[in-house]
């Protein structure tokens, strides 16, 4: 369905879209919050999951096997910041939920750091009766002090998420805002889409636009690496290689 939709926005005659897409950056908050030497370490990897996959199962040339491997990997990655139970998480590994704790205990001792963080930022939430991300956000989670124990473990799971998923949204605002100062104003921002911006670029300054990007972006966000990819419809986009490995 969502390749469906993308390929319904076509850029005007004479324009481009240029896509740049904050890669992993929920992880990459996950990483530089908790400063899980592991996690940090993985993330120097051209792929994340790949690099967490590695970990918890090792390699193998079968390439049909590693790619199982990654995408175990992967949910387990973003179960973390989400807060996915046991039972969505056996639904989406498509195992039992004594499979699932083993799979949640090698996750524990593959990234340790992340999990002492979050049970830290939990009980200072619990003394607060809010969350700030890095940027001062303040969100308020009264369901914290609740009489439901459901209620109150709700709360717990928008801690995390409100941290990381907070803060990663953020980024990509501030980023939109970066860009918008530095390129030529003919060119126009379409769409955000979580952490994408999509713009639709004249073709006489794409050139001239995407170098921007790539010289700009990686300086002001060092930590929270862009791709830019371009095309004339959306769900046809080709990435663009930096050679100077900026990006």
């Amino acid at each position: 369905m969502t390749d469906t939709l993308r390929s319904c926005i076509i850029s005007e005659s004479g324009y481009t879209l240029i896509s740049l897409d904050a890669s992993q950056i929920e992880l990459r908050v996950l990483a530089i919050l908790s400063q899980d030497p592991q996690l940090l370490e993985d993330l120097k990897a051209e792929d994340l999951h790949l690099a967490t996959a590695i970990r918890m199962y090792g390699w193998t040339d079968d390439e049909e096997e590693m790619k199982k491997r990654r995408y175990r990997a992967k949910q387990g990655n973003f179960a973390d910041i989400y807060g996915i139970e046991d039972e969505g998480l056996a639904e989406l590994l498509e195992c039992s939920l004594d499979e699932v704790l083993m799979f949640r205990e090698d996750r524990r001792r593959i990234y340790p750091r992340v999990y002492e963080w979050m049970e830290e930022v939990k009980a200072k939430a619990r003394e607060d009766g809010f969350v700030v991300n890095i940027f001062g956000r303040i969100r308020p989670l009264p369901e914290l002090y609740a009489g439901s124990f459901r209620t109150r473990e709700a709360a717990e799971k928008k801690v995390v998420n409100t941290l990381c998923q907070g803060t990663a949204v953020d980024i990509v605002k501030i980023a939109g805002l970066h860009i918008r100062n530095i390129i030529d104003t003919r060119v126009r921002f379409v769409l955000q889409v979580h952490d994408e911006w999509l713009l639709e670029c004249p073709d006489e300054l794409l050139e001239q636009t995407i170098s921007l990007c790539q010289e700009e972006l990686p300086q002001a966000f060092p930590d929270y690496p862009f791709s830019i990819a371009t095309g004339k419809c959306y769900g046809e986009l080709k990435e663009v290689k930096n050679e100077s490995n900026l990006v």
